[in-house]
């Protein structure tokens, strides 16, 4: 009887394994803004374009804004399909 006392207490006192956790899935990427929208985290752009920083018609007084842009001047060749205007409370000269 004491035999199985003592068996009886080792297999109660042995630990239970810890069930490893499973890793979160990761997020799928976000494709990086395109010409003309919002530059996203760290100032992300979809190349060619890239972050550009500029206050509205409020100028100081207002926000600073931020989007994704390809700078030019009328003489610059913008990518096809797209013209550089001249965006005067904006971002400046771009194609768009």
């Amino acid at each position: 009887m004491r035999y199985l006392l003592v068996s009886l207490a080792i297999a109660c006192a042995s630990p239970k394994p810890t069930p490893t956790p499973t890793p979160a899935p990761s997020a799928p990427a976000l494709p990086a803004p395109g010409i003309g929208e919002k530059c996203g985290a760290d100032d992300a752009c979809a190349a060619p374009a890239t972050c550009a920083s500029y206050l509205g018609f409020a100028g100081k007084a207002g926000p600073t804004f931020k989007t994704c842009e390809i700078k030019c001047a009328p003489e610059t060749a913008c990518p096809e399909g797209r013209t550089c205007k001249t965006i005067a409370d904006g971002p400046g000269s771009v194609c768009r």
